[in-house]
């Protein structure tokens, strides 16, 4: 605790971050303490008297938090005993912790051309964020959960007007008798500006440099997502799959539908459908790691059965399956449940069946299934497509 440096996060112990950053609020929500950023820190150079070891003092902070009520800052003074330091999750060891600290700049005109006109946010934004409540109800012997956002004391973005330095920043600084440092803060301020919805007008305050975060939207990134959206193009995201029964074939990429953009306060969440799992899934824009393509799902499937323009009767059995092709086929279960699968290294098998009839089936490596080999009775394949190089090209 006594290594607690000004940007630090911090909370009252009862906050549900002191176990892990995936610790869902239960009870009533309401009762969890803000997390706040370390603003200044006072240190104590006495002996407590009490101590028969010459312990020092425990030192004091000064933590900074948005309530969320009144939609403006608020600061606390706290005995370092009273407060836990919380772990950023996106620093999780010593050396990307180190790495993540401002280097202090020392004149304000530095200080301006970098942060005049940007985008800020408290550093608690990302913890509050990701910040979940859960609630439980009983449906005699079964247990039924609901998870939703709980976004009390999420920061807004900021714009930063102006820069100043820190009048009180020398003040009581160092100890008169030897020269220690007693108190530490920021030498220089950002003047934010936000939208305050509890006034329905604009809000502005004096926040220390090294206590926010720059907001950055990836404009290009975004563009090219949205170019391929309005084509209803398909995006390639690396993933590697690896076939059952096949060691040494696998998939590197799965292809994915973008459905949606979403702006979460001051961070860009995707939202797609994966074309192999079919389940819509999501990531934040810094995260989402993927390359564009030409392609639409339709361009990628040839040969299609049922032919229904053909004269010629379409008989399933009278179909080949070649080892080395995908297919896509839409299949329904023993118990009626339709699915769409994408397979491959096909091989066919007859068995005999509960009433000693013979059935054929389809022996392949299912993506739907993450490569595992699954059967498939012949009779319930309802469509097939054979799809083309391209796919194979996206994938490998």
């Amino acid at each position: 605790m006594s290594n607690l440096q000004i940007g630090d996060l911090i909370s009252l112990k009862n906050h549900p971050y002191s176990l892990n950053q995936k610790t869902k609020i239960g009870a009533n929500a309401l009762m969890t303490p803000p997390l706040m950023v370390v603003t200044e820190i006072l240190k104590q150079n006495k002996f407590n008297p009490d101590s028969e070891n010459e312990e020092k003092l425990l030192g004091q902070v000064l933590g900074t938090f948005y309530n969320s009520k009144n939609c403006n800052y608020e600061k606390f003074w706290f005995n370092i005993d009273e407060i836990i330091p919380i772990t950023s999750a996106e620093k999780e060891n010593i050396e990307e912790d180190i790495a993540g600290k401002k280097k202090v700049p020392t004149e304000l005109t530095t200080v301006k051309k970098e942060y005049k006109g940007k985008q800020v946010i408290l550093s608690t934004a990302d913890a509050e964020l990701g910040k979940k409540k859960i609630s439980w109800s009983e449906e005699g012997d079964k247990e039924k959960f609901r998870t939703e956002s709980y976004m009390d004391f999420l920061p807004p973005v900021m714009t930063v007007i102006d820069v100043v330095e820190n009048s009180k920043f020398l003040k009581d600084r160092r100890d008169p008798k030897d020269g220690t440092l007693k108190k530490d803060s920021c030498k220089f301020l950002l003047k934010c500006k936000w939208f305050n919805p509890s006034k329905q007008s604009f809000s502005e305050d004096f926040i220390p440099f090294n206590i926010v975060e720059e907001v950055i939207f990836d404009q290009e990134k975004i563009d090219i997502i949205q170019l391929g959206m309005s084509g209803s193009k398909l995006f390639k995201i690396p993933k590697i799959t690896p076939f059952e029964g096949h060691p040494k074939s696998q998939i590197n990429n799965t292809l994915v539908e973008i459905i949606n953009i979403i702006l979460l306060n001051h961070k860009v969440r995707i939202v797609y459908s994966d074309y192999f799992s079919k389940k819509v899934k999501s990531a934040y824009l810094q995260d989402f790691d993927f390359e564009s393509t030409k392609f639409k799902i339709t361009d990628l499937a040839k040969n299609k059965f049922p032919d229904y323009s053909s004269s010629v009767f379409n008989d399933i059995k009278k179909l080949s399956w070649e080892q080395d092709k995908f297919y896509e086929i839409n299949y329904t279960d023993r118990k009626g449940r339709f699915t769409q699968r994408i397979i491959t290294n096909c091989s066919t098998s007859t068995f005999e069946n509960e009433d000693e009839i013979e059935e054929t089936f389809i022996i392949a490596n299912c993506l739907l299934r993450k490569g595992d080999i699954r059967h498939f009775r012949l009779k319930n394949i309802i469509e097939r497509s054979t799809l083309t190089k391209d796919f194979e090209n996206l994938i490998m």
